[in-house]
């Protein structure tokens, strides 16, 4: 026993020891702590109550920091987005015109009828075989993605079947109002300055069919004019807002160019777009008219430092995020801005590919992996034109009675958004302007800028990580009067500095004598040793007698 008594003192001695010494470094941290209230803990020269009155204190400010914790915390993991006002006062010189689309009403010059006879039709070809291409070059004249104004009942009726050889794309090319035709010669202006008309209204295709277009970069020819001007100077820009500052142009119709009995009427569409998008929305301008079509710009961009929340919940991707497109698709080759800006396009053609089985370049990038649409599928563009003319929005049947079919697309815009926001104001011609012969029609337009300047919008969180730590610093430093200094002091304290001290009052020899203890307590632990047998007095023990239990020997002990 009274060796027993020896094994428990340095075990004692060391839990002792180790207390005091804690007990000691604690207090040498309360003189010292830049953390108010901590020093008053163990001020000898302070009361007992007020003690308590400093820790209750200490106590409450540490649960206040803890709250207004929680409170930035949820605001930080919330992530809102803010839109602030950049530059209030953002020239509109740094923002490229934008691209201005003449679309006719009637798509096809009808004078060229036998001049496409003779180019897509055989030779010696039969009078129905011409019946059925007159038929369908009727057809074209209001061809149009989503308003296409031939019934399915009128093309029921037409011997399709018999022209389907006609590629479509290539006859309403060669039927297309070309600039030679509309565009009055001489009477284009650039901010006051003549130009060729025919030289940069260029050809293109769109959903409303081919236009012409003026400052785009999607075509070839395009290309080549803004590899002849340079990258700085085209697509154009413009700095001077208000009537006649812009582009300026006339446009003559003569009415043989349309069918007689068309469905088609004399009118002129004008689209704004931006100066790599295929398709936009379109304004009427009607006959004998003078339209000034005034543009504002709206440029809002979304800083980086909102990549860290989903694209859908920001509503705009960055460039970069796009996906890689597969090497046979005609997109790939423009760029992913490009793709991104025309993804509602790219949307439309995958509804036509899925209602037709064919997809259609007079209107989309020329897709080779399905085939193109021929004269039959005209009927299907028909069936499907109530679906073709709706972008439907998600979850918007909710708050419509009637629920409308339509196309779904889930696309988001660039986080570098350029809108052009357009209105129109038409005024009637004075009697001495109209042109004298009666089967023409005048159309003047004037596109300019509205204003000068525009407001810069920038996008990004309300409340990023740097917020988060500095709101945090002003809480601790408010309720502790606490710093990040007071931060490492404490793991200082709680690491480094106990281990020195440990190491001063020599804790560790005696740390390591008790382990040792207790590792050999362990391993006889582990042979099953029999503790009591080491308290036999030696007169009364074998020599040879194995200190090991048996289930032999000892059998009041044994199970």
């Amino acid at each position: 026993m009274a060796r027993a008594d020896k094994s428990e003192k340095p075990k004692e001695a060391a839990e002792k020891c180790l207390g005091e010494l804690l007990k000691v470094h604690f207090r040498s941290y309360c003189e010292k702590s830049t953390i108010h209230c901590v020093r008053y803990l163990y001020d000898s020269h302070l009361h007992n109550l007020e003690r308590i009155i400093w820790c209750v204190l200490l106590i409450i400010s540490i649960a206040l920091s803890y709250f207004f914790y929680l409170l930035l915390s949820e605001r930080f993991v919330s992530q809102k987005l803010q839109t602030v006002v950049h530059d209030p006062q953002y020239p509109v010189f740094l923002v490229p015109f934008p691209a201005v689309g003449i679309c006719t009403d009637n798509r096809i010059n009808w004078q060229k009828l036998e001049a496409a006879k003779e180019q897509f039709l055989p030779v010696n070809a039969s009078v129905e075989l011409v019946e059925s291409f007159t038929d369908l070059v009727s057809r074209l004249e209001t061809l149009r993605f989503g308003s296409y104004l031939s019934s399915l009942a009128q093309l029921e009726d037409d011997n399709l079947e018999a022209v389907s050889f006609v590629n479509l794309t290539e006859l309403a090319l060669f039927l297309t109002l070309r600039c030679e035709d509309i565009m009055v010669q001489k009477s284009c202006l650039w901010r006051s300055s003549a130009f060729d008309c025919c030289e940069y209204f260029v050809l293109e295709k769109t959903e409303f069919g081919f236009c012409l277009v003026f400052n785009s970069e999607i075509s070839p020819r395009s290309k080549a004019i803004k590899q002849r001007e340079g990258r700085n100077f085209y697509p154009r820009h413009n700095a001077k807002a208000g009537q006649s500052t812009g582009l300026n142009f006339d446009l003559l119709l003569n009415e043989s160019f349309r069918r007689p009995d068309s469905q088609a009427n004399n009118n002129v569409y004008v689209m704004i777009k931006k100066t790599d998008q295929l398709n936009n929305v379109v304004y009427s301008m009607t006959q004998n008219t003078e339209t000034y079509v005034t543009v504002r710009p709206d440029l809002t961009w979304t800083d980086n430092t909102t990549r860290s929340i989903p694209p859908e919940r920001r509503n705009c991707l960055f460039a970069d995020e796009q996906g890689e497109l597969d090497s046979s698709d005609s997109a790939k080759k423009f760029g992913k801005p490009f793709q991104l800006t025309n993804c509602l396009n790219r949307c439309h053609e995958s509804y036509l590919i899925q209602f037709c089985n064919c997809s259609l370049p007079i209107f989309f990038l020329n897709n080779k992996r399905v085939p193109e649409c021929d004269a039959v599928s005209l009927r299907c563009l028909a069936r499907h034109n109530d679906i073709f003319s709706y972008d439907k929005r998600r979850d918007e049947d909710a708050l419509f009675s009637a629920t409308k079919l339509g196309m779904t697309c889930s696309c988001l815009v660039d986080c570098y958004l350029l809108d052009y926001y357009t209105a129109t104001t038409t005024l009637p011609l004075s009697a001495f302007k109209l042109p004298k012969d009666p089967q023409l029609t005048l159309f003047r337009v004037d596109v300019h800028y509205q204003v000068e300047t525009t407001p810069l919008y920038r996008t990004s969180l309300e409340f990023t990580i740097i917020d988060l730590i500095a709101n945090l610093g002003g809480i601790f430093g408010l309720c502790l009067g606490a710093s990040m200094v007071s931060a490492f002091e404490l793991i200082y304290y709680l690491t480094v500095g106990l281990a020195v001290h440990l190491y001063d009052n020599q804790y560790y020899g005696v740390l390591m004598k008790h382990l040792k203890v207790k590792w050999a307590s362990f391993r006889g632990y582990l042979r099953n040793e029999v503790s009591h047998l080491a308290e036999i007095p030696a007169v009364h023990k074998d020599a040879n007698e194995s200190q090991f239990r048996h289930p032999f020997k000892y059998r009041k002990n044994a199970w």
